[in-house]
C-alpha cells in the first residue's frame, strides 16, 4: 500500500508538471505569434507601397517575415505556386493562425483583392496601431497580475517543501507512512493541483473572440 501510494504521488506530480509545462509552452508560442503581427503589418504595408500585389506581399513574408510565422507564409507561397487560387490559399492561412488579429488582416486583404480598395494601406495602418496598443495594454496587465501567478506558485510548492522538512523528523516520517497519512498526502496533491489551476485561471486574461470565422471561399 505504501509503495503504491508513493508511486501514485510521483505519477500525479509528474503529470501535473508536464501539463503545466505544456500549457506554458503553448502560451509562449501564442504570445510570440501575437507579438509578431505589428511587424507583419508593417512589412505588408511597405510592400504594398512599393507596388507589389497583395499575393506577393504575403508570399515574401515567408522569406523576410518574423521567424515565428515565416513557415506558415512559406506554405502560403507554395500553395499559390502549385496553382491554388488566392482566396483558397488565404482561407487556409486564416485557419492556420485562427486568431482575431489574423482574421481582421486576412479579411481586409481578401476584400481588397476581390473588390479593390484605395484605403487598404490606411486600414492596415489603423489595424497595426490598434494591435500594437492592444499588445502593450495586455503586457502591462499581465505584469500587474504577475503577483497572482507568483502566489499560485508559492501556494503550490510551499506545503510540499514543508513536508520534506518535516519528514526529516522520525515522528513525522512514521505518521505519513501510516494509511491515514498517505490519504492526507493524496488529498493534498489533488487540492494543490486544483488550487494552482484555479489561481492561474484567475490571473489569465480573457481571449478576444474571433468575429470572422466563415470560410472565404464560401462568400
Amino acid at each position: 500500500m505504501q509503495k503504491l501510494t508513493v508511486i501514485a504521488l510521483f505519477i500525479s506530480i509528474f503529470i501535473s508538471i508536464y501539463l503545466i509545462y505544456s500549457a506554458n509552452q503553448k502560451k509562449r508560442i501564442n504570445l510570440n505569434r501575437a507579438s509578431a503581427w505589428p511587424e507583419v503589418l508593417d512589412l505588408i504595408i511597405a510592400s504594398l507601397q512599393s507596388g507589389a500585389s497583395i499575393t506577393e506581399s504575403l508570399a515574401q513574408l515567408g522569406r523576410i517575415g518574423p521567424n515565428v510565422i515565416r513557415a506558415d507564409f512559406q506554405k502560403f507561397s507554395e500553395t499559390i505556386s502549385m496553382g491554388d487560387n488566392f482566396e483558397s490559399a488565404l482561407g487556409k492561412l486564416k485557419e492556420t493562425f485562427a486568431d482575431p488579429i489574423s482574421d481582421q488582416l486576412f479579411e481586409s486583404l481578401y476584400f481588397a483583392a476581390k473588390f479593390g480598395s484605395k484605403n487598404t494601406i490606411k486600414i492596415l495602418r489603423e489595424l497595426s496601431e490598434y494591435v500594437s496598443s492592444d499588445l502593450a495594454l495586455r503586457a502591462e496587465i499581465n505584469t500587474r497580475f504577475g503577483w497572482v501567478r507568483n502566489s499560485a506558485n508559492l501556494a503550490a510548492f510551499a506545503p510540499w517543501i514543508l513536508l520534506l522538512i518535516l519528514r526529516t523528523q522520525e515522528n513525522a516520517r512514521v505518521a505519513y507512512e501510516q494509511s491515514f497519512g498517505q490519504v492526507i498526502m493524496i488529498v493534498g496533491v489533488i487540492a494543490t493541483l486544483l488550487a494552482y489551476l484555479w489561481m492561474n485561471k484567475i490571473a489569465r486574461l480573457p481571449k478576444p473572440k474571433r468575429l470572422f470565422t466563415l470560410a472565404m471561399v464560401d462568400k
